[in-house]
């Protein structure tokens, strides 16, 4: 599985435009069998410079689909009330491991 974190803000008076992206792009994302996990406000920052005030968690089944959500002619008719409504963007892209124990493990055996 892997886990999209988008973060962002959105520009002041486009919020229609943005609100306008999200009920255009739920289709596609159901189309692709992606599941919104969380979207929501940022409400406390624990720790570190990132102040965006959206945050949200999009899952995928394979790395190769969100590459093909990517890609799409429908998502990306509508990428520009995306693009054009927010500032401060970070999208990564999140494989996890199953355990803490696999990633202590991983890190030891030099991120192999």
């Amino acid at each position: 599985m892997i886990i999209v974190l988008n973060l962002f803000d959105i520009v002041p008076g486009r919020e229609k435009d943005y609100a306008q992206y999200l009920r255009r792009v739920q289709p596609i994302l159901d189309r692709f069998e992606a599941k919104v996990l969380l979207y929501g406000l940022t409400r406390m920052i624990y720790k570190g410079n990132c102040t965006q005030q959206y945050c949200g968690l999009i899952a995928y089944q394979t790395l190769q689909d969100l590459r093909r959500l990517s890609h799409d002619p429908q998502f990306v008719e509508i990428l520009p009330l995306r693009d054009n409504s927010t500032t401060n963007y970070v999208l990564t892209a999140i494989e996890g491991f199953p355990t803490m124990t696999d990633a202590a493990e991983y890190l030891e055996n030099g991120g192999k």
